[in-house]
């Protein structure tokens, strides 16, 4: 490679990383670049209003772990706000998800971005910016993935005027090949990058969120002065001769990767792993978190599961009919998330995620920006909504990840969308590209499954024994699909995208 490898959701994504890289930008630059692209490219996935975490390794140092995902406001004895649901047709299933101004929690994503930029970008923000400023303004043809998503959220996406204003062009839902445009967030972004984050968090913009959000919102000005970025030390593990780093909490996703990696490394030091024990170590997983995970208001809970006792436990549990004794949380079926990897020419990586959720049917007028329905997340908030006594930063299944060799090497920087399947989506190619020993497109192209609740899902391809499964549900896929996640990964030799939603990798 000349300048790096980039890997994202979206072709105007990747060619705006692809930008920033040939004009001397580092990954950092690149892959800020590019998130802000996706927030039209990819516009139902990731938001200004929305959350995130970056895990970024400048070579020779240690990895940070950038966390910018939303908080929970306190709830403050408040008990009526706007908060309702609102049924998505899958077409062969739907499923109900929660909207209305009182799901929006606390943006993260302004302030993380810039904060990294400031942190450890290169060149100038405002080359930075410019990608997503242009495209913003000029437009952009909906691929067909970002059409099926649209469509996917049609009720939704009509539920507020501006909203309409977007997604809506003689009364008709965009579709693909129609151009969305929006020009408000183009100056909104040309607004931030000259004077940072401070408008939408102490100004005039924060003032205009409190208002617009009113009685039938949570967040207050107070919420939106006292939100920060944290930067913490990502989880790792040890695995043959590199370390594999993840999202650490309060996130979820991470914490149970490296649970799941801890128990098969127990069971096998070879990390032998087929598909009946995958599954066997999904059901001990799930188990593992509904045991663990009974107050949302306590972030130790979970780290206690990578204790050695618990793993053991666990993972003895697994070597059982555990299928048919084990429990699981509701999840979200669509996992409105997208990520961006890049490695430069200096072996500096970027590996981030991002997400809005559906969106809460609601625009903060005159900005663009669309606002989050975090608080309505069912997997966000698996022991039910508004159970926040104190404002906290919210758990995540986001988990943007590195694996780098001992002599500190990026080896693979990878991560992926797709709600709960976010952790079996890495697991299943990180195992297909380090004990399998595939190339990194065959190991994202492969087959995946995903347990959930009562049920297995299962792409084309994949064999198991039926015996294991007798009393669970099984639905096969004919196809790869958009359910089982979007790992975007990058190496030295290789840029790949998930073909599951539509990513594009591009060496440059």
């Amino acid at each position: 490679m000349k300048y790096g490898m980039i890997s994202t959701g979206s072709k105007e994504a990747s060619e705006a990383a692809q930008e920033i890289l040939k004009l001397g930008g580092n990954a950092f630059d690149a892959s800020i670049a590019a998130v802000m692209t996706s927030m039209t490219s990819e516009v139902n996935l990731t938001s200004m209003a929305g959350g995130g975490a970056m895990l970024a390794y400048k070579k020779g140092e240690k990895p940070i772990l950038f966390d910018f995902f939303v908080d929970a406001p306190a709830m403050r004895g408040k008990t009526s706000f706007e908060f309702y649901k609102t049924e998505v047709d899958f077409g062969e299933t739907s499923q109900v998800f929660h909207i209305g101004k009182g799901s929006v929690a606390v943006p993260g994503n302004i302030k993380g971005l810039l904060h990294i930029h400031k942190r450890l970008g290169k060149i100038p923000l405002k080359v930075v910016t410019e990608p997503a400023i242009n495209i913003a303004k000029n437009g952009v043809k909906l691929s067909k993935s970002q059409a099926y998503i649209t469509s996917l959220l049609d009720s939704i996406l009509k539920t507020s005027v501006d909203s309409r204003k977007l997604f809506y062009n003689d009364n008709k839902l965009l579709t693909e090949g129609d151009v969305f445009l929006n020009p408000d967030l183009s100056e909104f972004i040309e607004w931030i990058t000259e004077e940072g984050d401070r408008p939408f968090y102490e100004g005039e913009l924060a003032r205009k969120i409190v208002d617009y959000l009113g009685d039938d919102g949570l967040i207050t000005i107070e919420d939106l002065k006292k939100y920060k970025v944290y930067e913490r030390y990502p989880l790792y593990h040890e695995l043959m001769d590199s370390f594999f780093y993840t999202n650490p909490s309060p996130s979820v996703g991470g914490t149970l990767i490296i649970f799941f990696l801890k128990m098969l490394h127990y069971i096998d030091p070879s990390y032998e792993l087929n598909y009946n024990q995958l599954i066997k170590l999904m059901a001990a997983t799930a188990k593992a978190r509904t045991d663990f995970y009974v107050d949302p208001n306590n972030d130790d809970l979970l780290n206690q599961l990578l204790d050695y006792n618990i793993v053991k436990k666990y993972a003895e549990l697994s070597k059982q009919n555990i299928l048919q004794n084990y429990d699981d949380f509701n999840d979200n079926g669509l996992g409105s998330t997208t990520h961006v990897s890049v490695l430069d020419k200096d072996g500096n990586a970027a590996s981030i995620t991002t997400t809005n959720g559906e969106s809460c049917g609601h625009i903060l007028p005159g900005t663009g920006i669309i606002l989050n329905n975090m608080l309505g997340e069912q997997d966000l908030n698996p022991l039910g909504f508004h159970k926040w006594n104190q404002t906290k930063r919210m758990p995540t299944l986001i988990s943007p990840s590195l694996l780098i060799d001992k002599s500190g090497e990026v080896d693979v920087v990878l991560g992926s969308a797709g709600s709960n399947r976010i952790r079996s989506a890495i697991i299943q190619v990180i195992n297909n590209y380090l004990f399998k020993k595939m190339s990194l497109k065959k190991s994202i192209y492969e087959p995946r499954l995903h347990l959930e609740e009562d049920c297995l899902y299962l792409e084309s391809g994949i064999v198991i024994d039926n015996k294991l499964v007798n009393n669970i549900k099984i639905n096969s896929f004919k196809d790869i699909n958009l359910f089982f996640g979007g790992v975007n990964a990058v190496t030295n030799t290789e840029a790949i995208a998930d073909p599951r939603r539509g990513g594009v990798g591009l060496e440059c």
